[in-house]
């Protein structure tokens, strides 16, 4: 009688394999790739960059069970009234051993994008006559001119154009029951302590990112009939309002 693996361990023996991982960010099933866009969203703000489209996606490394340590500010005070006033404040942060925060899978990747300009330009400026702000006899300091800007429409996709490079941390939780509550609390507590515990992300054309990484939760397919597909998508819905992207698993 084969030995049963437990869902999350037989998923990781399963992303083993690199292709697998491919698998798992670019299905065959999604060839407008709109897992990956969802993860890019979730990291670069998308009111500054329009993904027109995917291209590659490539994966640097792979780690599996990484531990993330939260480190949390701890405030005191002492105060000392007899016989002389003496006041002390100190702030320390520690480590926060309890809880330890596990990511089942993290991804370094770069992602080769399409884009789109987003946003107008800047065209001209068109400037009045010095005027004086109080009327004649105005001091030197009381002069205003006024100035006028002229924007014009970004320019339209342009195919041609070179692609880019985008670097994108991919955090995977893998859950061995569909549990949306358990779920999001867990990702969101994981997600609080890697942005803590990360390096502050590199602005991106003059935008900060929204987060230090992009969320799968990975969860057991279930059946294949409607309903069950529904509740699939239904609990998808429900993640990505919070930023995270749900894929459903066959058991190994």
């Amino acid at each position: 009688m084969p030995a049963t693996i437990p869902f999350t361990d037989g998923l990781m023996l399963r992303y083993l394999r690199p292709e697998n991982v491919e698998a798992l960010l670019l299905p065959a099933a999604d060839p407008e790739r709109k897992r990956v866009r969802s993860l890019l969203v979730s990291v670069y703000d998308p009111a500054h960059l329009d993904i027109t489209s995917v291209e590659s996606v490539r994966v640097d490394r792979t780690e599996f069970q990484t531990a993330v340590h939260a480190t949390i500010a701890v405030h005191g005070s002492w105060d000392k009234s007899i016989p002389a006033t003496e006041q002390a404040r100190a702030t320390v942060e520690i480590p926060a051993t309890p809880p330890v925060h596990w990511i089942d899978m993290s991804l370094e990747t770069v992602v080769t994008v399409k884009v789109t300009p987003v946003g107008s330009l800047l065209s001209s400026v068109e400037a009045d006559a010095w005027a004086a702000a109080g009327g004649a006899g105005a001091r030197q300091d009381e002069f205003e001119r006024a100035y006028r800007l002229q924007y014009e429409d970004p320019p339209p996709f342009d195919p041609s154009a070179p692609a880019r490079s985008l670097p994108l941390r991919v955090s995977t939780l893998i859950f061995d029951r569909l549990d949306p509550v358990g779920a999001l609390r867990r990702l969101s507590q994981a997600k609080r302590a890697v942005d803590m515990a990360s390096p502050q992300p590199e602005a991106h054309d003059g935008s900060a990112l929204l987060a230090s990484s992009a969320w799968l939760a990975v969860f057991p397919a279930t059946a294949t009939d409607e309903p069950s597909r529904t509740t699939e998508q239904l609990v998808g819905d429900l993640l990505a309002t919070q930023g995270f992207v749900a894929v459903f698993e066959t058991a190994p």
